[in-house]
């Protein structure tokens, strides 16, 4: 009978404590609890969605300067074309020098 006496010893001793305002109510526990791990996502999803922000903004911010980069190459070739003193570069080779395999 050494179980009944301990579970008796135990409801005893949790009676006690929850008198004494020691233990809280089990189910505001559990809820605390579970406040505390809801917290974890949410914090993980707010930085989720800082990290998106920035990557969109870096990724507009390089959109934007290739398309400057496209448009002074543009500028460029077109100045190219209409003198004499800037020489062509020659045509890549095109012939294959030995096999593939």
């Amino acid at each position: 009978m050494p179980t009944l006496t301990l579970r008796t010893e135990f409801e005893r001793r949790l009676q006690a404590l929850q008198q004494a305002g020691d233990i809280p109510d089990p189910r505001e526990a559990q809820i605390t609890r579970l406040k505390a791990e809801n917290a974890k996502p949410r914090e993980r999803l707010t930085q989720s969605e800082q990290t998106i922000t920035e990557l969109t903004d870096f990724r507009t911010q390089t959109l934007a300067r290739l398309a400057a980069q496209h448009e002074e190459i543009v500028q460029l070739r077109e100045a190219a074309a209409g003198t004499s003193r800037v020489s062509r570069l020659p045509a890549p080779r095109t012939t294959v020098i030995g096999t593939c395999s």
